[in-house]
């Protein structure tokens, strides 16, 4: 292997663990992401943010007849609400984990969804940072294998 080789695969190695730990760490931190959604005649939507206590989230359905149905980590419904046209509703997490917003769109016409959630990775989330780390450590170790003497 060249030298030009060598310091290109452990370059993309470094790059490799260097992402694959940017990537750990925001993986954790609760970011907001939008909950823009259109819903069909017949057709439901469930919104299962993962959030830390504190956390917030802002939604608002408009359109056809639909029900809605907020619970909390431990499946304790928050809010039920049925046959509703226009319902706004925000929550503050009062615990960690995941939320669940279920609405069903019971009319004839579709059910626009707009907002935002407070939202982290879920467990497995931290899966793919994993898996860039543990790549970036075999192409360095290959790099420093393969190396000329």
């Amino acid at each position: 292997m060249s030298q030009k080789t060598f310091y290109a695969m452990l370059a993309a190695g470094a790059v490799f663990i260097a992402v694959g730990v940017a990537a750990s760490i925001y993986s954790g931190v609760a970011v907001k992401v939008p909950l823009d959604n259109t819903l069909g005649p017949g057709l439901s939507d469930e919104i299962t943010p993962e959030m830390d206590e504190g956390n917030s989230l802002s939604i608002h359905a408009a359109g056809s007849t639909f029900d809605f149905t907020a619970q909390d980590p431990d499946e304790n419904t928050l809010t039920s609400v049925k046959d509703q046209t226009d319902y706004r509703y925000g929550l503050t997490a009062s615990k960690p984990g995941e939320y669940r917003i279920t609405i069903k769109n019971t009319g004839d016409s579709d059910v626009v969804i707009t907002g935002t959630a407070q939202t982290k990775a879920g467990p497995l989330g931290f899966t793919g940072p994993m898996m860039l780390i543990i790549t970036g450590v075999i192409v360095v170790g290959l790099s420093l294998r393969f190396r000329r003497r």
